[in-house]
């Protein structure tokens, strides 16, 4: 679903990204891992069009979609959940999850796409008619992930969906992608929680000054203490 080969990118002169190359076959649920500026981020948004990469590709589903705009990602089937929660704070519940669907003309497929997401969420559907600035933290989060949805991609980016989040409402947030995994979403997940990220992924990335560093079957990188302490810090 997708291929990034030799991915470099940065911000002004700064490199956040030296040479990653990452794989997501449909499906699969990948964990990109890594400390703070290891380039987690620069590489989601390298591959969504947030920034355009200095060198390298990308490609998804066959297509070559590298430096292509976020707009045309949308339409091609790729959407990026950014970290910190980004609701439209003054609009519904329902209107948020309304923009999400901006690339969609037939109404009927945009009530059905929206009665999925509140199928999926029901906390969602009981504050569809609230402003979405007032939900808690962990609906926001919720709120963010099903706008997403509501564009049906073949592929969901999720950069750091447990930040700022309590111990409990990061359980919670895992198991929903969990679930959406379960259910055949292909999801790129960039995340810092090791344990919940290797906990709900297939395979992971280990991401160290913007190369890859290691590689795995989720369960093998679990079972390895040195890396977790060498690349992870304590590995929590």
């Amino acid at each position: 679903m997708l291929k990034v080969t030799n991915l470099r990118a940065g911000y002004g002169r700064v490199t956040g990204v030296a040479d990653v190359s990452v794989e997501v076959r449909r499906g699969e649920l990948v964990a990109v891992l890594g400390p703070n500026g290891a380039g987690k981020s620069t590489v989601l948004r390298a591959v969504s069009g947030m920034i355009r990469p200095w060198g390298g590709g990308v490609a998804l589903d066959g297509r070559d979609v590298t430096g292509m705009r976020s707009d045309l990602l949308v339409r091609a089937g790729m959407v990026h959940v950014p970290e910190g929660r980004r609701v439209l704070p003054r609009l519904t519940v329902e209107e948020n999850l309304r923009v999400g669907a901006f690339t969609r003309r037939n109404r009927p497929a945009v009530r059905a796409a929206l009665d999925e997401v509140f199928d999926r969420f029901p906390r969602l559907r009981d504050r569809r008619a609230q402003k979405a600035g007032t939900l808690s933290g962990g609906e926001q989060q919720m709120l963010v992930i099903g706008r997403a949805l509501m564009a049906r991609p073949k592929l969901l980016l999720l950069d750091e969906p447990s930040l700022g989040l309590s111990p409990l409402l990061v359980r919670e947030v895992f198991a929903m992608i969990r679930t959406l995994a379960a259910d055949g979403q292909t999801v790129l997940l960039v995340e810092q929680n090791v344990a919940q990220g290797l906990a709900a992924a297939d395979r992971g990335y280990v991401l160290t000054a913007g190369r890859v560093t290691a590689s795995g079957a989720s369960a093998e990188l679990s079972a390895d203490p040195s890396l977790l302490r060498g690349y992870l810090g304590s590995g929590e």
